[in-house]
Parts: structure tokens; sequence; C-alpha cells
């Protein structure tokens, strides 16, 4: 089993090789093909490609882009340019020229001055022993940037104590990416292949802490 890279508006983006070194948690090297070139960079908000370690967004240039999207050339033009298919996904590359996705740039969360992935958080949530399964998102601050709020779903059986996930995340997490809000509830809004649709999880309700079990609450 090889774990690779693509989505719908490029299906040929990366993995890892079939004769080689495969790293742990890397989605791969750039695929090849004999007829055409595969070219992926890691690049800053201006489009300047960045050096290895470095976070940014994935850009991917190779014949299987599409051409756009059916009738919504402004959409188009927000993610194409000169060629280059803008993914909204974060990523980095190492020395070797391996990739490894961070997170959905939407996704990323932005608390006390520190931007961070809500899939680190998550990684968190989901070896917990009665967690199946968990969701992150940024909520709106009294203060300024976000606060973070997390969705677990317990497994069959199961129930969740929100003081226990808290600890959890506590004990395994630096102090501003621990949760603030808990919401536990039995299943996620999720796409046909499963993926959790964040985007519906922030429009569900205007106040998004509410109903939610606080942690600056139960010290």
């Amino acid at each position: 089993m090889l774990a690779g890279y693509a989505l719908t508006e490029c299906p040929f983006g990366t993995i890892q090789p079939l004769q080689g070194i495969r790293k742990p948690k890397s989605i791969g090297i750039p695929r090849f093909h004999p007829e055409f070139q595969n070219q992926i960079r890691i690049v800053n908000a201006q489009g300047t490609e960045l050096p290895p370690g470095e976070i940014g967004e994935l850009i991917i240039k190779n014949p299987t882009v599409t051409p756009g999207y059916f009738r919504d050339p402004e959409e188009t033009d927000k993610i194409i340019r000169e060629g280059w298919l803008h993914t909204g996904d974060n990523a980095y590359r190492d020395e070797d020229g391996y990739f490894y996705f961070v997170d959905r740039k939407k996704d990323v969360i932005r608390r006390r001055g520190e931007n961070f992935s809500s899939l680190e958080i998550e990684e968190v949530l989901n070896v917990y022993p009665k967690v199946l399964e968990s969701a992150v998102i940024g909520v709106p601050s009294e203060l300024s940037d976000e606060e973070i709020k997390a969705y677990v779903i317990p497994k069959p059986g199961e129930r969740v104590d929100a003081a226990e996930i808290f600890e959890w995340c506590e004990r395994r997490l630096a102090r501003f990416k621990v949760p603030r809000y808990l919401e536990i509830r039995d299943s996620l809004p999720k796409t046909p292949t499963h993926r959790v649709e964040k985007y519906r999880l922030r429009q569900e309700k205007k106040d998004l802490t509410e109903g939610c079990m606080d942690r600056e609450k139960l010290k």
C-alpha cells in the first residue's frame, strides 16, 4: 500500500516510490510520467517558492490539471494561475524532495498569535481509548484570533467525560493548542468519500459555542 496525494482538479500528484525509501507520514514524491513533466512546488502567499521545511501552499502544474470549473470562470481564475493549480492545501517538502500534507489552508487555526494544524489536535483526540473520531475547527474568540472547538464521537457503548478529554489533551499538546470547547455528538457531516465537511460544522449555528462544554468553566 502506497500513500499519495491527488485531488479532483488534478488526479496526477504525488506517491511514495514503489522501489526506494518510503518515509512515514509523507505523501511521497511527484509522480513520474514519461510523456510530460509533473511540477509540484510549495509557495507562500506571494507565490514565491519556499525552501525545504517551510510550510506553504502546494501547487501543481501538469497536463492533468482541470481546464476549470464548469461555467464558473471567477472561481477558475482563483485556483488556476499561469497553468498552476493552487490546491488550497498546506504542505512542506524535505531535503530529499518528499512532500508532507499539513492541513487545508482554511482549516488552519490561529490562536495566541500562532498558526497550527487542526489535524494535529485530531490525531491526539483520535487515540483516546473512548473516541471513535473527531473534528476540530476554529471559532470566534471574544479576545482575538480564534478559540478551538473539538467535536468528538464516542465509540459504541462508551461515554466520554469532558474533563477527561481536556486533561488528555493538556498532557499531549502545547497549552495554546488545547481545545477550549467540546461538543459530543453521534455523527459528523461527511462527503461521499467520507471526509468531514468542516464548512458545514461552521454553518450549523450562529454561536458555535452554544451548548458546548467550556474548559475554562470546568477549572
